[in-house]
């Protein structure tokens, strides 16, 4: 009857205690599970680096960790990483066995302690260098994988995504500017620039009338005869405005050679004229 007493009494206290132990696990449905059971042995998966805010790097480490109660020596574990929507990469673990100490109570009132193996955890940690990346908007999400020896299933634990923001606080530089501060003879212009990164948007401003958007070069067509003002402005993925040194430059209007024909017109007249005058003023003397 005491063996009895005492081995429900000790079945409480490890239920108990296990209970107690799971308050940081959670049973996580995972979405890429290959037969979609949930993981009752596992943390959530904690993405300690990058964090949702902004860097002025793109120089970035990728740090996890999280809680397995499993026999690492049983279990084939592996940290998946998709950047951005790509397809996952593998990240290496290192495994580190956390020990928990146990006092159970007997009946007659003595107590034993010692380590449980029962109890016992494992701090899952993986971290590795993310390739460079480009200023704008990422988002990476992380998966743990277990594979059980000599099993073919698999259980998949998924975290949250993270999205981040890489912005050096740079603006575009516009360079190469076809127009310059001159007076030109024609009333169509290319507008050619360059942009040392992608933008997100381009744009000029003439006169300091709207802006128009741009896709890349264009031809300026009929432009006003007279003196203009202008600048090209280019918008980066975060917001950083750049914007070129302010242009000025004149279409000067062409030699109104209408007008110069009809001069020449005159002249001519005048000229027949005069020596019609004179042949007949000559005539008349010699008669």
């Amino acid at each position: 009857m005491m063996a009895v007493r005492k081995t429900k009494f000790l079945s409480v206290i490890i239920l108990g205690f296990l209970t107690a132990s799971l308050v940081d696990f959670q049973s996580v449905r995972a979405q890429y599970a290959d037969d979609g059971r949930p993981f009752p042995l596992a943390s959530p998966i904690k993405i300690t680096s990058p964090s949702n805010s902004t860097y002025d790097s793109g120089l970035l480490m990728l740090d996890v960790s999280f809680k397995l109660m499993l026999n690492v020596e049983k279990t084939n574990i592996s940290v998946l990483c998709s950047l951005d929507g790509k397809e996952n990469t593998t990240v290496l673990v290192s495994a580190k066995l956390f020990p928990v100490e146990t006092t159970i109570t007997y009946a007659n009132g003595s107590t034993q302690t010692g380590i449980s193996s029962l109890f016992a955890y494992y701090i899952i940690n993986a971290s590795v260098a993310l390739p460079e990346l480009p200023e704008g908007f990422h988002s990476i999400q992380v998966y743990g994988r277990y594979e059980h020896a000599g099993g073919s299933n698999y259980n998949v634990h998924d975290s949250s995504m993270v999205r981040f923001t890489i912005n050096n606080g740079k603006a575009p530089v516009i360079s190469n500017l076809s127009l310059e501060n001159k007076t030109y003879s024609q009333d169509k212009l290319n507008l050619n620039f360059t942009v040392d990164e992608s933008p997100s948007w381009m744009g000029y401003c003439l006169d300091e009338q709207a802006n128009v958007t741009l896709a890349g070069n264009l031809t300026l067509i009929q432009l006003p005869y007279g003196s203009h003002i202008m600048n090209i402005y280019a918008n980066d993925t975060v917001g950083n405005m750049g914007s070129s040194a302010t242009i000025n430059f004149s279409i000067a209007e062409p030699f109104p050679t209408t007008l110069a024909l009809s001069s020449a017109g005159v002249v001519a007249i005048v000229g027949l004229a005069l020596l019609v005058y004179f042949k007949k003023t000559h005539k008349l003397k010699s008669d």
